[in-house]
């Protein structure tokens, strides 16, 4: 798979570079594909794919730090494996659960950028989210209130409380990269 890769990068070092980042991460993001796929060949597929991708434009990813290169392709095979499943049959309300909106979304941020942003500016940010969205995010977090109790709770279906959940996760998450971007 990786020689299919690095056959199309220009030279020795990018090449290099790149079969070190292959060999150190290939193995995580294929757990986060098949977490996602919930099939081994699927999930595998997916990885390969992601890193064609970026093989084909080796100066955009090469050009990135270690930690934004694995959040690069992150969000590229999590964006592949959604594509697969929106190529297998369309998604509906039943399918979309806490887990396929955001499988490792906290970890990544956990591990990396996380330790860049005091506590205090995320709770400000929080704040300024759409009451909506807030609310289903503390009762989640704060309160460690199951998604259905969340649902009962406001008055609102399960599949609103995921909604709300994955905007308010993806708006953090937008908040936590601009920031730990402005503190490199």
């Amino acid at each position: 798979m990786i020689s299919a890769a690095l056959a199309v990068l220009e030279n020795e070092e990018q090449r290099n570079e790149f079969a070190k980042f292959y060999e150190r991460y290939k193995a995580r993001f294929f757990n986060i594909a098949l977490k996602i796929l919930n099939n081994p060949e699927n999930a595998e597929d997916a990885v390969q794919e992601a890193f064609l991708r970026i093989a084909d434009n080796p100066e955009v990813f090469l050009s990135l730090s270690d930690l934004k290169r694995v959040h690069y392709m992150y969000v590229t095979v999590k964006n592949i494996c959604l594509n697969f499943l929106k190529k297998r049959k369309p998604l509906n309300d039943e399918e979309l659960t806490e887990d396929k909106i955001s499988q490792y979304d906290e970890d990544i941020i956990e591990n990396s950028l996380l330790a860049l942003i005091s506590r205090d500016e995320i709770i400000d940010f929080i704040t300024t989210l759409p009451e909506a969205q807030r609310s289903v995010l503390i009762l989640s977090y704060s309160s460690e209130m199951p998604a259905n109790e969340i649902a009962k709770t406001l008055g609102i279906s399960l599949s609103a409380v995921y909604k709300r959940l994955y905007k308010a996760r993806k708006a953090v998450k937008k908040f936590i990269l601009e920031r730990s971007n402005d503190n490199v």
